[in-house]
């Protein structure tokens, strides 16, 4: 089973190398950390986090970032042998999960997608919230 603080290390390691790669790509193209946040609607210290590695910068700025940047094939398509992923989450496993869940009160629903979303790949999760994503904007669905 994935320990708690091995999922902070992979987090952590991975959000920097995505923020070297965004600050690289600002860069090259000859932006500065300014005009990169107009163009994301963002403040310049949020720049700075996103540039950090900062894990706290929303999943949404990331990947405006990686689109404005014109880099989100580079890095959401990475060549299967190059992809570092975590292990994924065996059946037995997640139906215990599932079961734990519904223990603590959440309902049958919200037990089997979140099992669901363990069963996925990494790059599946990310595809996931993408669309998520994309389904609250075309809604209107502020996120908090």
């Amino acid at each position: 089973m994935l320990r708690k603080n091995n999922i902070k290390l992979f987090v952590r390691q991975q959000s920097g190398k995505l923020g070297a790669v965004i600050c690289a790509a600002r860069q090259a193209q000859g932006l500065t950390q300014a005009k990169l946040a107009e163009a994301l609607h963002v403040t310049i210290p949020t720049i700075r986090k996103l540039e950090s590695g900062d894990a706290s910068v929303s999943l949404h700025t990331c990947l405006a970032a990686l689109l404005i940047l014109n880099i989100e094939k580079d890095v959401l398509h990475t060549p299967q042998k190059e992809r570092q992923t975590l292990p994924q989450v065996e059946t037995k496993q997640r139906a215990s999960f599932a079961k734990r869940l519904q223990l603590q009160g959440e309902n049958a629903r919200d037990a089997e997608n979140s099992a669901w979303i363990l069963s996925l790949s990494p790059q599946q999760r990310v595809q996931v919230l993408i669309n998520q994503e994309k389904e609250q904007s075309l809604c209107g669905i502020a996120r908090p």
